[in-house]
């Protein structure tokens, strides 16, 4: 996996978001440039409908295309997708680790998954369902109502997976719960270069040795999944992600994203999921060269009018932001615009915003007494 998607906010529940970003292991749709061309779209809204947890829209995509048009890896994803999803029980546990307890954990959250973006109707009943398993794995009876419960049962399991030498993070990354675990990591420290003329510096851990690496990576056959993510320490990475660190989708799409993140929740830690990934997109595209295309394109793959999916939410309203300052006569996709038009745009409407933020009410984003951080 190479290139990511935008970011989603994954909700340790009441407490601080942490910002996950997103990658697709494509430069743009098709995966294949051989695949036919109802194979290429298939492939492309398959996609979208994977970060979106819905299976049966990705599954139908995939069936209506005619099967001799995939071709390398998008006949790949379209096997695994069919293989893992069009069945009628969940299949055997993927990637378990040789650990009795990290296995049985990783087991419960794929199952959990497979039903979840399969019935999404039944979402409330099954997270339920998940953590009554959970709290039953570690020999305690089920959690309370409400996300705080459910923080104490994992912080427990959390607990009992770092006994093992692993690293854990568990949560809520809309619409699902969530796992990611890993078995090792290193620190780096970054200055970041951001719009507007700040520098944030930012530690980050540089993560190796996958176990999970949430419901998107498993729901689409390892082709999206987590790419990094923000916490009051720092940033963290998933190193295959970004290969040897000096790309500029690590550069950009990871450090630029997420140093964004890091600056804006310092300063406004009651800002809304949505409006926090919108402001990192704009750096993205603020600060793009030459992965400025693979960008647009996981923008317009991805994209939602419904506020509580943050990420494809922000990807639309970026899009439209960005279209409508660009004037009438600019072209409606982004990807035929001016290049340094674009970035110039990006980075003017970020420093709108930041001064709307700045320009609210004591309280409305930040702690009363709050004062921003460097």
């Amino acid at each position: 996996m190479r290139n990511r998607t935008p970011m989603l906010s994954l909700l340790p529940a009441a407490a601080l978001p942490v910002l996950i970003g997103w990658m697709i292991g494509a430069t743009a749709a098709p995966l294949s440039p051989k695949s036919g061309p109802l194979a290429a779209d298939a492939v492309n809204r398959a996609l979208g409908a994977s970060l979106r947890a819905e299976v049966p829209e990705a599954l139908s995509a995939l069936k209506a295309a005619p099967a001799e048009q995939f071709d390398g890896k998008d006949a790949s994803f379209r096997q695994c997708m069919i293989e893992r999803h069009d069945r009628a029980a969940p299949p055997p546990a993927v990637g378990a680790p040789k650990d009795e307890f990290a296995a049985k954990v990783l087991d419960i959250y794929q199952r959990y998954w497979w039903h979840a973006v399969r019935e999404p109707q039944q979402r409330a009943q099954l997270d339920r369902q998940l953590k009554n398993e959970l709290a039953a794995a570690i020999g305690e009876p089920p959690p309370g109502e409400g996300d705080e419960a459910f923080e104490a049962l994992y912080a427990k399991l959390d607990a009992r997976l770092r006994e093992r030498g692993l690293h854990p993070l568990q949560g809520r990354t809309p619409p699902l719960y969530d796992l990611f675990l890993w078995g090792g990591q290193e620190v780096r420290d970054y200055t970041v270069d951001l719009p507007g003329g700040v520098q944030q510096p930012v530690k980050v851990f540089v993560m190796d040795g996958w176990i999970s690496r949430g419901w998107s990576h498993y729901t689409a056959c390892g082709v999206t999944g987590a790419a990094g993510w923000a916490k009051p320490e720092g940033l963290y990475a998933v190193r295959e992600a970004y290969g040897d660190l000096q790309g500029e989708d690590f550069k950009v799409s990871f450090l630029g994203h997420e140093a964004q993140h890091f600056a804006d929740l310092n300063r406004w830690p009651k800002l809304p999921a949505w409006r926090l990934e919108y402001r990192a997109k704009l750096v993205e595209l603020a600060k793009a060269d030459t992965s400025r295309e693979k960008l647009l394109d996981r923008f317009y793959r991805s994209q939602d009018d419904d506020i509580d999916h943050p990420h494809p939410y922000a990807n639309k309203k970026v899009i439209g932001d960005v279209v409508a300052a660009l004037g009438p006569k600019a072209d409606a996709d982004l990807r035929k615009a001016d290049p340094a038009q674009v970035r110039r745009v990006a980075a003017e409407i970020l420093g709108a915003d930041t001064r709307k933020l700045e320009a609210e009410p004591a309280g409305t984003y930040a702690d009363d007494k709050a004062k921003p951080k460097p």
